[in-house]
């Protein structure tokens, strides 16, 4: 690989994805960089993976069958047997491009101060419809005050530093969603954070994966601590005015919508104003509206007919 890359691995936690699991190993296998350990955790599933990950006779596929753990669970179990000291994440139903790793290899090798790096995402759905492509921050300042509201970095594009992420206690086992954003969030000060601006995965969204119907409230205490904190430390007027925005956004998508008003009137935008509009509507389809992701799908910047393309390779 190189001096500071030795071998990969890539790690995937299985837990009743066997509907699709063939396709995502497939992009990880016909990856133009071949030389890899790809670590599958069966997480406990009761729909037999085993039965479609067998039949990929290649032998760079370690499989461990463990009881259920949940997915940070089974990542740190994973962490802990791999034979990488540079760990490829990918979820079980996304798909990376066939130049993810090649891409994001040669990146980290080109900038060594870096220690996670992750890639831009298209989004799909179970219908294989093309919802949206996000660009996220590319900087490592960027990426670590996006973090104040957002997970910026996709997990299934994540290469990080195996060592570093392990001194740090790995995941928390104890958030059935969002152990990615507590893991970034958590470790900020003790990582250099990075984007490649590519598109290097397709993110499915399932409207019963965790992230869509987990508790919130984990991530919310989390954001909303920092931020009152934050607030209340705050040596001057602008930084004030920077909080009680995030502390609103907080609210809004993570929080209690209502609560959100009582932080409109610091700091009046277009943008916020339409936002405090929704906040009255029904709470069923205030979340309804959220899911939605409708500035997302609207900002979109790349030809939805071109990605529409590469996924259907990738599903083939």
């Amino acid at each position: 690989m190189s001096e500071r890359i030795k071998h990969i691995t890539v790690l995937m936690s299985v837990y009743n994805d066997s509907e699709y699991i063939k396709a995502s190993i497939k992009s990880v296998l016909n990856q133009t960089c071949k030389d890899f350990e790809f670590l599958i955790i069966d997480d406990g599933s009761n729909d037999n993976p085993e039965e479609i990950i067998n039949e990929f006779k290649d032998s760079r596929i370690v499989l461990k069958k463990i009881k259920h753990l949940g997915l940070g669970g089974a990542l740190n179990y994973g962490l802990k047997i791999s034979s990488g000291d540079w760990i490829a994440r990918i979820d079980a139903d996304d798909l990376n491009t066939t130049t993810r790793l090649k891409s994001q290899l040669d990146f980290l090798n080109s900038n060594n101060h870096i220690d996670v790096l992750s890639s831009w995402s298209v989004y799909f759905n179970d219908k294989n419809k093309i919802l949206f492509s996000l660009s996220t921050p590319v900087t490592d300042k960027e990426i670590k005050a996006f973090l104040n509201l957002h997970n910026p970095v996709n997990h299934s594009s994540v290469f990080f530093n195996k060592k570093k992420i392990l001194s740090g206690g790995g995941y928390n086992e104890s958030y059935s969603s969002y152990e990615d954003f507590e893991l970034w969030f958590r470790m900020r000060d003790q990582l250099t954070f990075g984007t490649i601006p590519e598109y290097l995965v397709f993110t499915r969204v399932r409207s019963n994966s965790l992230t869509q119907t987990g508790s919130r409230k984990q991530i919310y205490e989390l954001l909303n601590t920092n931020a009152e904190a934050n607030l209340k430390n705050s040596p001057d007027v602008y930084n004030i005015k920077y909080w009680n925005k995030i502390l609103f956004w907080i609210e809004y998508f993570y929080g209690d919508k209502d609560r959100s008003r009582n932080y409109f009137s610091k700091d009046i935008s277009a943008k916020k104003f339409l936002a405090y509009l929704n906040t009255f509507l029904p709470e069923n389809c205030f979340k309804k509206l959220i899911g939605l992701r409708i500035r997302q799908r609207l900002g979109s910047n790349r030809s939805r007919k071109k990605f529409k393309a590469e996924l259907n390779n990738l599903l083939k």
